[in-house]
């Protein structure tokens, strides 16, 4: 008898690989097995027993047993993760937090940096299509501009693949589910504290080839109607993702004087898309003549290490803790056990600090 249910759970590990390739997470019943393979009910549950222990099935009372996701296959475990940069500063904690969530469960990490190019992106895609990893974790690539790898999604999709996304998504892949920040809600927060600090006059300069960067500009417009402020397209700036290489690998700073002198003499406080921005944005403001706080106000979207640098600590959006990489590698899991996912966005929530400062008359 030992031997008969190790034989069969053999077949079954078999089953459930050709199961994950093609998306059926509802394992057989235990009657259906016994009809099938011609063995007593004992046998069956020994077998299922044994799949159990390897975390390959979960039994669910009065419903049957699923698949977890996980391969009989080791090599077959692997989640890919497609970030924008392995090293960037934001991403140290959310790599961390993934991990902390899959690896117990025997999944393997596996890291792709895009560098935010398209042509990477594509060529990522395209060596993973042989073998399609269990799962993946994307930040996309310049997501607010068309997207030439679209169809490479849809064949690791099609592949068995799960797929959730980090930040933002592709519109044009509306059945994707992602984990993204609560954009419109953060632009309306720091407008609000900024106007509740006496400041009237608000620029902005935000990325626009992320969606991201379109969402948070969006926001800060509903924002400025929603406090009755004026605005002029002379306020907003915008830069890129070349230019943003630019400037940190090269210090090569134009865009960002170039929209001090051309948006912000009329402002006394400006939204940044990110800390990152603002840190830089700072010290541009400094050589241009502004006295910060005084002459300007700066807040910004994220809350890394560079908020608290060298001079005036910014004002920031910040998420819980932990929060987005957690949510992204739960809401992964619940894709390969095949379980209802939603898309969520995840609320930010305001850190004062030095850069902003109630305006007097």
């Amino acid at each position: 008898m030992a031997i008969k249910y190790k034989w069969l759970a053999s077949l079954l590990k078999e089953q459930i690989i050709n199961n994950l390739k093609n998306g059926k997470l509802k394992f057989p019943s235990e009657q259906e097995l016994c009809a099938r393979y011609q063995v007593s009910r004992q046998t069956v549950r020994q077998s299922l027993a044994l799949l159990e222990q390897d975390g390959l099935i979960i039994k669910k009372k009065g419903s049957g047993s699923y698949l977890t996701g996980l391969s009989p296959d080791p090599l077959s475990n692997t989640v890919c993760l497609l970030l924008s940069s392995d090293r960037e500063y934001i991403y140290p904690g959310i790599l961390y937090d993934i991990r902390q969530v899959l690896e117990p469960f025997g999944f393997t990490i596996k890291v792709f940096a895009t560098g935010n190019r398209l042509r990477t992106e594509q060529d990522i895609l395209l060596s993973l299509q042989k073998n399609p990893p269990r799962g993946m974790i994307v930040e996309g690539c310049k997501s607010a501009l068309p997207n030439p790898s679209l169809h490479l999604y849809r064949s690791l999709m099609n592949k068995g693949t799960a797929m959730v996304f980090l930040h933002s998504h592709y519109p044009a892949l509306p059945e994707s589910v992602y984990i993204k920040d609560g954009n419109l809600s953060g632009s309306t927060l720091l407008v609000r504290h900024l106007a509740e600090q006496g400041h009237k006059y608000i620029g902005g300069i935000f990325k626009g080839d992320d969606l991201q960067g379109v969402e948070r500009f969006q926001g800060f417009l509903e924002a400025l109607k929603e406090q009755r402020l004026d605005f002029s397209d002379e306020q907003i700036g915008w830069y890129d993702s070349c230019d943003l290489e630019s400037l940190l690998q090269e210090g090569n700073g134009d865009f960002l004087r170039s929209f001090i002198r051309r948006s912000l003499f009329g402002c006394t406080a400006v939204i940044c898309y990110n800390d990152i921005l603002a840190y830089h944005l700072q010290k541009e403001l400094r050589l241009e003549g502004f006295h910060l706080p005084e002459d300007m106000a700066v807040a910004a979207f994220d809350n890394t290490y560079l908020s608290d640098g060298e001079g005036l600590s910014i004002t920031t959006l910040s998420h819980r803790p932990h929060e987005m990489g957690r949510k992204a590698a739960r809401a992964l899991l619940d894709k390969l056990k095949g379980l209802p996912v939603s898309s969520q966005e995840v609320p930010w929530q305001l850190n004062i600090k030095e850069s902003t400062r109630k305006k007097l008359d």
